[in-house]
């Protein structure tokens, strides 16, 4: 395990070898630091990602080709994996999950998982490619979870989601960790969504990504200094409910949680994505200091 550096003349990140997680993200003139540090505290980690699965199984089980897997954890394990950096250039890093027997138990396809990040100016791009390797279709989730500090705590921070809408439905989780029927509705003024404590009180906000494809994090003066591209069919804002926690999390995802009382088997899974023999999967998101 390490943590991997690279920069450019504007920013320069750390990546830990573990997870491949980005942990640090530097404004290079100012020293600034916009992730979360990871206290353990509020929360132990900084930006993991989210793979076979976004969220929670219901029950923690799948059921594929007429077999059960049991016991399977929330987001899979890829952020509790080891990666090994295969490439690297001036303005870009790649890593691969190293195969696991003990997770291939409750996983059975043949896949390759690359994360890549690449600099761009004041731009971090995160890639993911994930290849079926394998004779069947390739069922999973991926999805990104970064938090960025907040200072001070959430009061006063507000999210411009760029959209025309005057409202949000965003679903709620139950206790188990999976959504539930009801349905709550977030108030935006011009795109706006205000943060606060209490805005998590029943866990993530999870919202459905047509027609959101950037976030602006502002701070609580409202000047705009973070920014997130993507175009997921999923959104999920979170910070801990009840904690008082000193960052947010913006996480775009190409998957979800089930929902409580699914039945269905891996394949019929809302938001799954397949991967035909030999296909791959490309996809990124952007984080941009502004």
């Amino acid at each position: 395990m390490g943590i991997v550096r690279l920069g450019n003349n504007e920013i320069s990140i750390g990546v830990n070898t573990h997870g491949a997680e980005l942990v640090s993200l530097v404004a290079n003139e100012t020293d600034r630091e916009y992730m979360w540090c990871g206290d353990a505290k509020y929360w132990g980690r900084v930006s993991p990602v989210l793979f076979p699965f976004v969220g929670k199984l219901e029950k923690q089980r799948y059921v594929h080709m007429g077999v059960a897997y049991e016991n399977i954890p929330q987001h899979g394990f890829a952020r509790d994996s080891e990666f090994e950096l295969v490439e690297q250039t001036e303005d870009t890093l790649w890593f691969a999950l190293v195969k696991d027997e003990k997770w291939a138990e409750s996983y059975p396809f043949a896949f390759t998982l690359r994360i890549g990040y690449r600099l761009e100016g004041k731009s971090v791009h995160v890639m993911w490619t994930v290849i079926n390797e394998g004779e069947d279709v390739l069922h999973f989730s991926i999805g990104a979870h970064p938090a960025f500090a907040c200072e001070g705590g959430l009061e006063g921070y507000s999210l411009d989601l760029h959209t025309n809408r005057t409202e949000i439905l965003c679903g709620v989780l139950e206790s188990t960790g999976v959504l539930g029927e009801k349905v709550a509705v977030q108030k935006i003024e011009k795109g706006i969504l205000k943060l606060h404590d209490e805005l998590f009180d029943e866990d993530a906000l999870i919202m459905d990504g047509q027609g959101i494809h950037t976030v602006t994090l502002r701070d609580q003066q409202d000047t705009p200094f973070l920014q997130l591209r993507f175009d997921t069919p999923q959104l999920g804002i979170w910070s801990p409910a009840k904690a008082h926690a000193p960052f947010v999390c913006i996480e775009p995802w190409y998957g979800r949680c089930d929902r409580a009382g699914y039945a269905g088997t891996l394949e019929e899974r809302e938001y799954s994505n397949r991967l035909e023999r030999g296909h791959s999967f490309n996809k990124e998101y952007v984080i941009e200091l502004l």
